[in-house]
């Protein structure tokens, strides 16, 4: 129970810290920070699932393969000393990339970490295996051994541990800036339109957004804002752009809810094309 719980805590960890770094880097390449929408843990926990299915897939492929090798050492001691042999210089490959990382570091920055997961898990395993064949050993030689083994096995989960964050870093990364890249493209036709009514003057300029003076006699509110689209909703805040918002040229809107406001989110294109005029 205490080795699946630690897997689960783990994974938490992984699924956060992805949720984190990913959601920090989309932000940042929008020109905005994490912090301004104060997500949740829950959020950062949601945002990374989608994005994890690859890798997880991946991840289990690479599993069972491990499982189906160490299947076929244990059949055949003899011949997998063969392949066990230069295994154990496979912690060697993470190293003769570093020097390569500045002629392609995005590229590298992910796979530098994982070679060095294989890398190490690789030659702990062949490091450890009984050799063929079985040398007789002494109960102190016996000790010494095990003792020997644990070291090793404790030092590469630590190393593959640090170089699992890494690599998931450098992962989220890849994905927050894939997914500020999408935001930035299709704000105008894919966020859902906003029309905000209000009391008094929001100062909401600019960015294609537009402003109505509210004649009706009777009327609650004094203006109508246009031209805005609905970038992201947390708590009792709602963050909105205009539809020409870009990352380099553009203000993000917040409004709390209140009495002085009322929000309307507005679907189908027909409204779109003419929501200023």
């Amino acid at each position: 129970m205490g080795t699946v719980g630690s897997l689960i805590s783990l994974f938490t960890a992984v699924l956060f810290y992805f949720g984190w770094a990913s959601t920090d880097a989309e932000t940042q390449a929008l020109g905005l920070r994490d912090t301004v929408f104060h997500f949740s843990t829950s959020d950062y926990l949601l945002r990374s699932v989608d994005a994890l299915y690859i890798p997880a897939w991946i991840a289990a492929a690479a599993a069972l393969a491990a499982i189906g090798l160490h299947h076929l050492v244990e059949r055949d001691p003899a011949h997998a000393q063969r392949v066990l042999r230069p295994l154990r210089f496979a912690w060697l490959v993470p190293l003769a990339l570093i020097p390569l990382r500045p002629l392609a570091p995005a590229a590298l920055d992910l796979i530098i970490p994982l070679a060095t997961i294989v890398g190490f898990l690789s030659a702990a395993y062949a490091r450890t295996r009984p050799p063929n064949p079985v040398t007789p050993l002494t109960a102190r030689q016996q000790n010494a051994e095990r003792l020997r083994k644990r070291r090793l096995w404790a030092l590469t989960l630590l190393i593959s541990v640090l170089s699992l964050f890494a690599a998931v870093s450098a992962y989220a990364s890849a994905v927050g800036r894939g997914r500020a890249a999408e935001t930035a493209g299709t704000v105008d036709d894919q966020f859902p339109a906003v029309v905000v009514f209000s009391k008094d003057d929001l100062m909401i300029r600019g960015g294609g957004s537009c402003i109505f003076r509210i004649t009706t006699k009777g009327s609650a509110y004094r203006y109508r804002y246009a031209g805005l689209r609905l970038f992201y909703i947390s708590g009792d805040r709602t963050f909105l752009v205009p539809r020409y918002w870009s990352p380099k040229a553009g203000t993000l809107f917040v409004l709390q809810e209140g009495d002085g406001h009322r929000i309307e989110y507005v679907s189908g294109y027909g409204y779109r094309a003419h929501e200023c005029s």
